[in-house]
């Protein structure tokens, strides 16, 4: 049998000391919570054990099991080994508080919603999902050109074809009415051809028959399905240390919008929450600043966004890898409001300067992917980087940006205070070159509006920044110099679209901005995969893609297998198509 999973199984509210609430959802069948960076929830708190507790979820509820904790777990101020979760309850784990609650039915639906309040709603709700929500079942990831859903392999086989008989439907005149399918052998699954006519494809070889590993990309007519171990078996992992040390490639780490810390003489202005909303325009375009580290803390700006340290994706690198930074692992903090050619300039200045053996791997998160692109397109990067893993790149911009750059009062639903921060935001040349590029922004009649060639929408002061970003995109072309990856999120409340009211006179009156599951709650889909890219979809929100369970098991089989992973691993633009999936118990979708 296999279960679609967009739905949440519930969700646990962690009750801050301060009053505020983190949501994390339940929406996979197991997730371990634990002080270790590998648990499923992460409570850093000293009383709390590396793996404290589990929280199993089905259809008909959660159960939370005790995992032998010192300090023991808690329900409602009682010890708990075993017990089932009723909506309210309120979880004691070393010293932390969770309040699990049950699903709301608009959620467990995934419809999408739109307007304007919507969309900030999605833009202002702290968010959070477990780092591996799927526990320890196994699943597909299809993605296709119109969208991206899951599937929990729970049987012993699933089949593909295009008769709806199939668990995977593939509408699609490519492929054969049994074409394929996926079946159990122990621990393992396999993949087996069934004398299809356009064949079964694997890292664009044709194969008959092939053991599936973590992050192996099926390919049948026009979709890719994407194999998804629940948890990280020894094939998945890093082989010994020794191995690591002789066979990784060194590392650029290079982070997005707001990634880096800034100072202004001996003071650090970022990350400095406070200062941001009370004093913003310290922050403006034109002041000079110096750069410090990637961030190192976990950033809430309230209403706006919510920000995971890089440090854990460093420690893993380090810690899980045997990374040695300054040695074969490098960061690149960068000035995030300048314009993207310039912080592109500064690593290529950078890696020269970097005595270091053999091709480079970036892996780069948000904007930083443009500037690597970039640096690698526009620069000459292609001949010390060897591959690039882009993480929630915002290739083709996202409307978003749009939020950041607005003026008027009117114009967008938000307050005096988000007006004092947009005006700042309006003078960082890299928020105009985040400006969605693909048709996603339209009139009340239905008409597209390229938002980089009608300027009417900006005061005059600000067009000389429309235009730089406008001939950044142009240089910018859609595709990756060298192979890449392309990390993206699905299935969360993203803004997706504009929709713009204007008068006789062209004049914009108001934005509204639709919201739909179909992105990671920053950047849509649609933008953050580039043609010919291999792809690793995960379920997760775009400030967190890169602390992701599934994504440092990617990272794992990138960088240390290296090539003999990826052996005969090429790269092609890939077809557009639809695939569709059909549950037994309700129909095909």
């Amino acid at each position: 049998m296999v279960t679609s999973t967009a739905q949440a199984f519930g969700r646990l509210v962690r009750m801050l000391p301060d009053g505020r609430e983190r949501t994390l959802w339940l929406t996979g069948t197991s997730s371990v919570i634990g002080r270790s960076q590998e648990s499923d929830i992460v409570l850093e708190g000293p009383s709390v054990a590396p793996a404290h507790a589990r929280v199993n979820c089905g259809y008909s509820g959660c159960t939370l099991v005790d995992l032998g904790s010192a300090t023991r777990t808690r329900v409602n101020a009682f010890p708990r080994e075993r017990t089932p979760l009723i909506p309210g309850d309120v979880i004691e784990i070393g010293g932390e508080r969770l309040r699990y609650e049950a699903p709301p039915p608009q959620l467990t639906r995934g419809s999408p919603s739109a307007g304007a309040k919507d969309a900030w709603d999605t833009a202002g709700e702290y968010q959070e999902l477990a780092h591996s929500p799927y526990g320890s079942v196994p699943r597909l990831v299809v993605h296709t050109p119109g969208k991206t859903w899951e599937l929990l392999i729970h049987g012993e086989r699933v089949t593909i074809g295009s008769s709806p008989d199939n668990d995977i439907v593939a509408d699609d005149p490519a492929a054969s009415q049994r074409h394929a399918y996926i079946e159990r052998e122990g621990n393992h699954y396999t993949l087996r051809d069934l004398r299809s006519t356009t064949g079964t494809w694997i890292h664009n070889q044709r194969i008959v028959e092939h053991t599936l590993q973590f992050g192996d990309t099926i390919r049948i007519g026009h979709a890719q399905i994407v194999f998804v171990r629940g948890s990280a078996s020894e094939e998945d992992l890093a082989e010994t240390a020794e191995t690591t040390r002789t066979s990784r490639p060194p590392v650029v780490v290079i982070p997005g919008m707001m990634g880096s810390e800034l100072w202004a003489g001996q003071e650090r202005i970022w990350p400095d929450v406070r200062r941001l909303l009370s004093r913003p325009e310290s922050f403006n375009g034109s002041n000079s600043v110096q750069v410090g580290g990637l961030l190192d803390d976990l950033v809430i700006v309230p209403n706006l966004f919510k920000m995971e340290k890089y440090s854990r994706l460093l420690q893993f690198l380090e810690k899980n890898l045997g990374y040695r930074k300054g040695i074969d692992l490098l960061e690149f903090p960068y000035d995030w409001r300048q314009d993207n050619r310039l912080s592109a300039r500064q690593l290529a200045d950078t890696i020269d300067r970097w005595k270091v053996d053999g091709p480079i791997t970036i892996v780069a998160h948000s904007m930083g992917c443009l500037v690597s692109r970039y640096y690698v397109d526009r620069l000459g990067g292609s001949k010390k980087v060897e591959r690039m893993i882009l993480i929630g790149g915002p290739h083709y911009g996202t409307p978003r940006a749009m939020a950041g750059i607005l003026l008027g009062r009117g114009l967008l639903p938000f307050g005096l205070q988000g007006e004092r921060l947009r005006r700042v935001m309006a003078t960082f040349p890299s928020v105009y070159q985040l400006l969605p590029s693909y048709p996603s922004v339209y009139d009340q009649y239905g008409r597209p509006i390229n938002v980089f060639e009608d300027t009417s929408w900006l005061p005059d002061a600000q067009r000389p920044l429309l235009e730089d970003a406008a001939e950044f995109r142009r240089e910018l072309n859609g595709r990756c110099g060298v192979p890449c990856v392309s990390v993206f999120g699905y299935g969360l409340k993203t803004i997706t679209k504009a929709v713009v009211q204007r008068d006789q006179q062209d004049t914009w009156r108001k934005v509204d901005f639709v919201t739909e599951g179909d992105g990671d709650n920053t950047i849509p889909r649609t933008s953050a995969v580039l043609p010919g890219s291999e792809i690793q979809p995960v379920r997760q929100q775009h400030s967190a893609l890169y602390a992701d369970k599934d994504v440092k098991v990617r990272l794992q089989l990138e960088l240390v297998r290296g090539s003999r992973w990826r052996q005969h691993r090429t790269h092609r633009r890939l077809r557009t198509g639809v695939l569709s999936t059909r549950r037994r118990t309700m129909g095909r979708v």
